[in-house]
């Protein structure tokens, strides 16, 4: 009875996953510990993003013992996990520049390697570069990681197992400030999960009162700068020779292990036998260089540098030139004569390989091959998405020199690896598309030919009564997914297409600039980003709001024109902070705040409302708040064609979405959870698919459509049988475009998904039975 009562009071304290996660991190402790310090025996780069437009710039260097990131943009986290490169040892970070393309997916990157149970991550970078990492504190769930920043000074080096890693920090010509550091900064002392921390799903008091504090912090200066890392991997003992260590007398036992480990040891008889005596010659730690010129300013400070001559051709020791230089300066810099002829001092076997806007390379996989399946449902609902990129053309030098041309240089593709330990040099790995492939993978599957031709004809008779005028407004799914993404679907992001001019996105999570450039390719995406007068943001969790910057940064580049952005008020501390401390975005957007907009006391000033009206195209616009985190909103946008389109964000069923909804042509509501994780959903404050559906039918929306699913939902959500055959429901994929016009087809679909992702249907099931057998047990152990 003692143990039952002790089994209770630790599942009330705490859930299966937290359990798990605090088991897993005290493994990785515990096996560090364990482990003596030994050299790797494998070294690789790897190319995880090839930085190609809306795709992050980012290496992934992987050993046996570590695992090392050198910069983190936007849908790096995503790469890594589609492309199973392991961050379960990964515990050091390195930024080149403190710029959103760099660091923009370190927010995300940090939450999958807390799941993984890394119990400490090191940043290394421009001095201050810790402060992204502080300032996204309030967005993102932190419970067991430690974060720290590294010593990179000048005259410091980093150095473990594996390497030693040398700063060399870069300079701007000029020394013009660009601070406004007479104003305090604000922060957002917000807990936007503090619902999540107890265990009765009640939010704790204390932190209720810190989101509505803010404090005044010192003042704080621009972080700037521009590192690269000189990385000189350990020499590699030489092996073992033993029939050296039997002519000198060397007998079995734990003095071979010592002499393996380049220690002198005392034999029997007193003599002395040095480790080099019986060992092979060492293998020299070749040298690779990570670095980034970001623009002509920093180019006096990278080719005077006298600390990279000791790895060029004209270095006194050749085993210290470069094998590998990896570069992230962007292509006006790599095309400058200047860097050109810096370039050029490295040996002629040195490998260049240059990750940038310049490349034209696949990087996702995942994306394509689903939407490759669900394009045989409807050709325009599901298109295929563009997987080639021209690359990008540089105006100021239109044609390579020669010089750069006789360089050893190689355009980074996603998965492309050099190898350093073995040195066996470039290994042209790539990602690998095959529409035919996939295709053929559903054909395959039992009865789904004749459901295909059953839903071409169904679509067909639906077709009749669509009235094709009616092409806007149109609905662009771009995030499907909870809390992080995965290959097949991103976190939140919906671009609402009021007309050909006009377009609204409603959330924007991580990596929606990537889904927006894949979508609509190269010939559409500058219209289309010009398109975007507003951004909606219902609330302030990361996985809703962390893509904003970058799609501000992108639009800055097709207009200067300011976005409307709609969001809780505390956003505007976040991005005042991001502006001060590291990019100037202040310019590229007007708030307004989301409880200016609330249904039952409008507070924006009229001339304003009116404005914001026209410039939308809208007859209305109005929030409510709902029940998630602090600050969270529904909205409902009323077109001029009287549509009228709600959108819940995150929430728990509640009567205020019903109050702004009714009648609604189309309701798109979250559906994190299945049914029969009705507590996990009341605990985090989401909606179950069942509850989802009700909302719709109180409110009496003509359509519901289903998103946010949690992402053990990556292919299909797990519905009821009940579920599947109503008529005005529709289950959300990522790259799913339609008109309101078009819902009536989507409740079509069904029964042709059900069995193109009969597999893991089956598996979803599996689990279920699984999980509620658990319970069973669980439930009679407490109560015998």
């Amino acid at each position: 009875m003692r143990i039952c009562n002790h089994l209770q009071s630790i599942f009330k304290s705490m859930s299966q996953q937290a359990i798990s996660k605090q088991i897993q991190q005290a493994k990785i402790i515990q096996r560090k510990a364990k482990n003596s310090p030994t050299i790797p025996s494998y070294v690789t780069l790897q190319v995880l993003g090839s930085g190609v437009r809306g795709t992050p710039s980012s290496l992934y260097v992987s050993t046996d013992h570590f695992k090392y990131i050198f910069n983190c943009g936007e849908g790096a986290q995503r790469l890594a996990q589609e492309h199973h490169l392991r961050l379960s040892k990964l515990e050091n970070v390195f930024f080149t520049t403190p710029t959103w393309k760099n660091m923009g997916g370190f927010p995300g990157m940090i939450l999958t390697i807390q799941d993984m149970g890394v119990p400490e991550l090191k940043l290394h970078g421009p001095k201050g570069i810790y402060e992204i990492f502080d300032a996204v504190k309030p967005f993102v769930s932190l419970k067991n990681l430690n974060v720290v920043e590294a010593n990179c000074s000048e005259n410091n080096f980093y150095v473990d197992d594996c390497m030693r890693i040398h700063y060399v920090h870069l300079m701007k010509n000029t020394s013009k400030s660009d601070s406004d550091d007479d104003e305090p900064l604000i922060i957002d002392d917000t807990d936007y999960y503090a619902h999540e921390i107890n265990s009765n799903g009640k939010r704790n008091a204390t932190k209720y009162k810190l989101a509505k504090k803010i404090s005044n912090r010192s003042k704080y200066g621009r972080i700037i700068g521009c590192v690269s890392y000189i990385c000189k991997l350990h020499d590699k003992p030489g092996m073992l020779d033993l029939e050296k260590c039997v002519e000198r007398g060397v007998t079995p036992g734990p003095i071979l292990g010592q002499l393996k480990s380049g220690n002198d040891v005392t034999l029997e008889d007193g003599t002395i036998l040095k480790s080099a005596d019986v060992c092979n010659p060492s293998t020299p730690g070749p040298v690779f260089i990570v670095i980034e010129c970001p623009d002509e300013e920093y180019l006096d400070s990278l080719i005077n540098n006298e600390v990279f001559k000791n790895y060029q051709k004209d270095s006194t020791d050749p085993e210290n030139i470069a094998k590998c230089v990896v570069h992230f300066s962007p292509e006006d810099i790599i095309r400058n004569p200047s860097y050109v002829e810096w370039m050029s001092r490295f040996g002629d076997d040195t490998q260049h390989l240059i990750i940038n806007e310049s490349n034209s390379s696949v990087n996702y996989e995942g994306i394509h091959q689903i939407q490759h399946k669900l394009n045989l449902l409807h050709p325009t609902i599901f298109p295929i998405i563009h997987d080639q990129f021209p690359p990008a053309k540089n105006e100021k030098y239109p044609i390579e020199s020669e010089c750069l041309k006789k360089l050893n240089i190689h355009r980074a593709e996603t998965l492309n690896a050099i190898h350093l330990r073995p040195l066996k040099g470039l290994e042209e790995s790539k990602i690998k598309i095959s529409r035919e492939t996939d295709i053929d993978e559903v054909f395959n599957v039992e009865g789904f030919l004749d459901s295909l031709a059953e839903l071409q004809t169904d679509i067909n008779a639906k077709s009749k009564c669509i009235n094709e005028s009616e092409a806007y407004p149109k609905i662009l799914m771009l995030g499907t997914g909870s809390c992080i993404p995965n290959k097949t679907r991103n976190t939140s992001g919906i671009l609402l297409r009021i007309d050909e001019d006009t377009s609204v996105l409603l959330d924007c999570g991580e990596g929606t600039i990537g889904q927006l450039i894949r979508f609509f390719g190269p010939s559409e995406i500058d219209k289309i980003l010009a398109s975007i007068k507003a951004v909606y943001v219902s609330h302030l969790h990361a996985d809703h709001h962390l893509g904003l910057i970058g799609v501000l940064q992108e639009r800055q580049r097709i207009t200067n024109e300011p976005i409307f952005l709609l969001a809780p008020s505390q956003i505007d501390l976040w991005l005042k902070l991001y502006n001060r401390k590291f990019e100037r975005i202040e310019t590229n957007y007007t708030l307004i705040p989301n409880h200016c907009l609330n249904f039952n006391a409008r507070k924006i000033a009229h001339n304003s409302y009116d404005e914001l009206k026209e410039k939308l195209r809208l007859n209305d616009v109005y929030t409510v708040e709902v029940y998630h985190c602090p600050f969270s909103f529904a909205v409902a946008w009323t077109l001029k064609n009287g549509k009228k389109i709600v959108y819940s964000g995150d929430t728990r069923p509640c009567l205020n979405i019903i109050s702004i909804g009714e009648s609604c042509d189309l309701l798109i509501h979250e559906a994190t959870m299945e049914d029969e994780l009705m507590e996990e959903a009341k605990k985090k404050r989401h909606s179950t698919i069942s509850e989802a559906l009700t909302i719709g039918e109180e409110m009496n929306a003509k359509f519901t459509l289903l998103t946010h699913f949690s992402q053990r939902y990556s292919k299909m959500p797990r519905l009821t049988n009940n579920t599947g055959i109503l008529n005005n429901v529709g289950i959300a994929f990522d790259n799913m475009q339609f008109s309101i016009a078009e819902l009536s087809l989507l409740p079509l679909f069904y029964p042709s998904l059900r069995l193109m992702f009969s597999e893991f249907c089956n598996e979803l099931e599996e689990k279920a039975q699984k999980r509620i057998m658990r319970q069973k047990t669980m439930a009679d152990m407490l109560n015998s």
